[in-house]
């Protein structure tokens, strides 16, 4: 039995034990998790261009944590990668940057592995995202 590399995601939560339990469930998947609860960190993570990340997963916990500013920050800095917005606040309004948006409380494992599963297998567009 031959082993699968595992594939590079970032992980942005503010919630620490949400950060916590999400990264631990990718982990036994086929994901490497880079996981980060400070947005500014999350951002310069994503702009190095010497860490090829498959996906950014960016979930939105509770009202008022940074999710929806730092998705334009990454977008500014590496709008490449594929992008994952789980609104679990209800409180985002649509964002048409993003290359997949999962929103509520219900949203279980299965949508993230799901929706992460998808993204990694999509190849950059023609043309860049940009941010405004």
């Amino acid at each position: 039995m031959t082993m699968r590399p595992k594939k590079p995601i970032l992980l942005y939560c503010a919630d620490r034990e949400l950060l916590s339990t999400t990264a631990f469930t990718l982990r036994l998947h086929l994901y490497q998790v880079t996981a980060i609860e400070d947005s500014i960190e999350a951002s310069l993570m994503a702009g190095d261009r010497s860490a090829a990340f498959a996906c950014v997963v960016l979930i939105h916990a509770q009202q008022g944590d940074l999710a929806g500013r730092l998705i334009y920050r990454i977008l500014e800095c590496a709008g490449h990668m594929p992008l994952l917005l789980v609104d679990r606040a209800g409180d985002l309004a649509p964002v048409r940057y993003v290359d997949a948006v999962l929103y509520g409380r219900n949203t279980t494992m299965a949508h993230f592995l799901a929706a992460i599963q998808v993204l990694c297998i999509r190849k950059p567009g023609p043309k860049p995202r940009r941010a405004g």
